[in-house]
């Protein structure tokens, strides 16, 4: 192996001694370019380097491309149509809900912007199934123009599980929503742990709160439920007030009838969601104070006829539309009544 060179005079000199023999002239014919030529060469070196950036550049972006094609799924137009809603569906009342008609002119003005999910149905080609998003698919259905959605194959736990992703981002499921959408999952024979996950519901203690939503909607008829609607601003304590009001989750005869009275009422037909709740809550619980004093006589035919009795007098309520002419005919017969009464009566004493 040669001497390695320490001395920085020594490799100078031995440099010259390389080129000693050389011309002078002909170095620098070849060593120095001319300003033009130095100009042509400058370009086309940044113009290679241009270029290997442009092709480095494309293809991390068709690599990136290609990532995200894999990765995320596409969203399709489709017809609202032939969209149904999810079987277990956590909103009571679309398009009674106050909101809901802003909501519409909002995607009318500025366009859907967050996509439906669905999933095929089974054995009906081109026909889907909602598991979030129904209000804005009710809106496209309303507005009549296609809805943008992702279709993902999933199981029924799958798609009321993705309901629950939506509803712990948005968070403004009423109370009585949770609780009658728990419920039909319940009544499906789901766990308390997967109807905690569709109701997006991550914290302690959430096992305990699914049977207390439970429990509380089973007490009231699912009819009654869907006539009062969300009611947003009805809590827990004043459901379960509610619910104590009624029996077996049944309503008697004349909670029925007094609940069909303060339907057919302007205050209900003015009301909202919150002030149908306090309306069915007043009416119940006076009919409540009332059936101390009142009670069923079941004639023929199963056919009910009610009487109340206060301190003075006993009213009888006849249903005319299911016993016509029953009214006028005791009407009739009520003096003879009286008397059979008072002989009867005269007898006893007797």
């Amino acid at each position: 192996m040669g001497q390695v060179m320490t001395n920085p005079k020594e490799r100078s000199l031995r440099m010259k001694s390389l080129f000693a023999s050389a011309d002078p002239e002909v170095l620098s014919k070849h060593d120095v370019a001319s300003p033009d030529e130095q100009e042509k060469r400058r370009i086309g070196s940044a113009a290679v380097k241009s270029m290997d950036r442009a092709f480095v550049s494309i293809e991390e972006e068709n690599k990136r491309l290609h990532d995200q094609l894999l990765a995320a799924e596409s969203i399709i137009e489709l017809d609202p149509d032939r969209i149904v809603p999810s079987f277990v569906n956590d909103r009571l009342d679309i398009e009674g809900n106050e909101t809901f008609r802003a909501f519409v002119d909002g995607i009318k003005d500025a366009g859907q912007k967050l996509p439906i999910l669905v999933r095929p149905i089974a054995g009906k080609p081109g026909h889907y199934q909602a598991a979030y998003g129904h209000r804005r698919l009710r809106a496209c259905q309303v507005l009549k123009r296609p809805v943008k959605a992702i279709v993902r194959e999933m199981t029924d736990e799958e798609l009321v599980v993705s309901q629950g992703i939506e509803n712990s981002e948005r968070l403004n499921l009423s109370f009585i929503e949770q609780a009658f959408f728990a419920l039909k999952l319940k009544e499906r024979r789901y766990s308390r742990e997967l109807i905690s996950d569709a109701l997006g519901r991550k914290e302690g203690q959430r096992l305990a709160y699914i049977s207390i939503l439970t429990n509380t909607a089973a007490l009231i008829p699912e009819d009654l439920i869907r006539l009062i609607g969300p009611a947003p601003s009805v809590g827990r304590p004043k459901w379960e007030k509610l619910g104590s009001l009624i029996n077996n989750r049944s309503l008697s005869s004349s909670q029925k009838q007094a609940i069909a009275d303060v339907k057919a009422s302007s205050a209900w037909l003015e009301a909202g969601s919150d002030q149908r709740f306090a309306l069915v809550m007043q009416t119940l619980d006076q009919s409540s104070k009332d059936t101390q004093d009142s009670f069923e006589v079941v004639v023929g035919d199963g056919i009910i006829v009610l009487a109340k009795r206060t301190e003075t007098t006993t009213r009888f309520s006849i249903p005319d539309n299911r016993l016509p002419g029953l009214s006028d005919w005791l009407l009739q017969r009520l003096p003879e009544l009286v008397e059979e009464f008072d002989q009867s009566r005269k007898g006893s004493l007797g």
